[in-house]
């Protein structure tokens, strides 16, 4: 019977074929190839490797894939978010600041939720520091809406800076603040697979908010981007996923959840009734551009729209207003988002968003 790939790979050794391959990265490389975990420290060195300069494209996307086939570990994921922290462009925030995002990489797609929600919950009141970025696998990324909303997100610290301080609101275009990762980008595009950097821009924001909603595009993600979360200390944080497959809180069904408080991580499910909202389907809010997915979150915020988009907006936004601490329960928290709607202050949250990114 001929030996399985993992029995000759665990007897080979741990140096390279030859000296060119002999890099920083080619023991953890190996490593990774045999189907090894890292701790949080090897982690850190992993991670310190594949961005120090020291390494060609080629080992980098080995290093990726290999790390991908095996399945990144909490202590993993956690151990390179905290190179991407400690390397980001740093960006001032108050204490009760709120990340809400998504991965982006959900099967299920629609407009951008998490930035409408993100414009809602900072109408009642939430500070919300996002982070924000292109579409990938989409041509509707967060920035390229914002584009169409006439937001300018904030390449540079002093427009990040001003629009939190100005407008209690900042949309964080994670390229320009995370250095650490400006090398793997091209490395990233070009292997086309989803990898650890899809998560790990979602626990490295530039601004360190404690309180966090992620949205991952599986359910087998949410226990290990939780227990990162936990190693990375945050005040409160939920992971989601939608049972439709959403990388948000569905209106279709229930939400898995895996709520983060300190270095303790909770898994429970919330369904739309928790909110004190209907179910209803979400497939006809699929939009194909920027343009459309910003011409649904402005009938949203105009009120024009009081069907299933504004539901899935009230429901994301309460979720940052409770995580935020702006809400005794999620019930409460809903109503709090519907208010913002309603009221116009969601509205004048986007004008004044608008009227400060556009300060030179």
């Amino acid at each position: 019977m001929s030996a399985s790939k993992t029995s000759w790979l665990q007897s080979a050794p741990l140096t390279a074929t030859n000296a060119k391959a002999e890099t920083v990265l080619f023991p953890y490389l190996a490593r990774l190839m045999r189907g090894e975990d890292l701790s949080f420290n090897d982690a850190v060195g992993f991670f310190n490797a594949m961005t120090g300069g020291q390494v060609g494209s080629i080992q980098i996307a080995a290093a990726l894939t290999a790390l991908t086939a095996k399945g990144e570990t909490h202590e993993e994921l956690a151990g390179m978010a905290s190179v991407i922290r400690k390397a980001a462009i740093k960006v001032r925030s108050p204490k009760n600041a709120v990340d809400i995002a998504g991965t982006g990489s959900s099967l299920a797609k629609t407009f951008n939720v998490s930035t409408a929600a993100a414009l809602v919950a900072a109408g009642a009141g939430q500070v919300v520091a996002k982070q924000c970025n292109r579409g990938i696998s989409t041509k509707s990324g967060s920035a390229d809406v914002l584009g169409e909303l006439g937001i300018k997100a904030a390449n540079e610290p002093e427009i990040a800076q001003a629009s939190l301080s100005g407008a209690g609101l900042g949309f964080i275009f994670a390229p320009k603040f995370h250095p650490t990762l400006t090398r793997l980008a091209d490395t990233r595009g070009r292997l086309g697979i989803r990898t650890c950097l899809n998560i790990l821009g979602l626990l490295a924001n530039p601004a360190a908010p404690t309180r966090q909603v992620i949205g991952v595009w599986h359910k087998s993600l949410i226990e290990p981007v939780g227990r990162a979360l936990s190693l990375l200390k945050p005040d409160l944080a939920w992971v989601v996923y939608g049972e439709d497959g959403l990388d948000e809180i569905t209106l279709e069904g229930k939400t898995f959840v895996a709520e983060v408080r300190g270095n303790a991580v909770r898994p429970f499910t919330i369904t739309p009734a928790d909110f004190g909202l209907k179910p209803g389907k979400i497939a006809h809010l699929r939009t194909n551009s920027a343009k459309e997915s910003a011409s649904v979150i402005r009938e949203v915020l105009s009120s024009k729209r009081r069907d299933e988009a504004r539901s899935l907006v009230v429901l994301n936004a309460a979720a940052a207003l409770f995580v935020g601490g702006m809400a005794k329960d999620p019930m409460h928290a809903a109503r709090l988002a519907e208010q913002s709607i309603d009221s116009g202050m969601a509205q004048n949250k986007l004008e004044r968003l608008v009227q400060v990114t556009s300060k030179k």
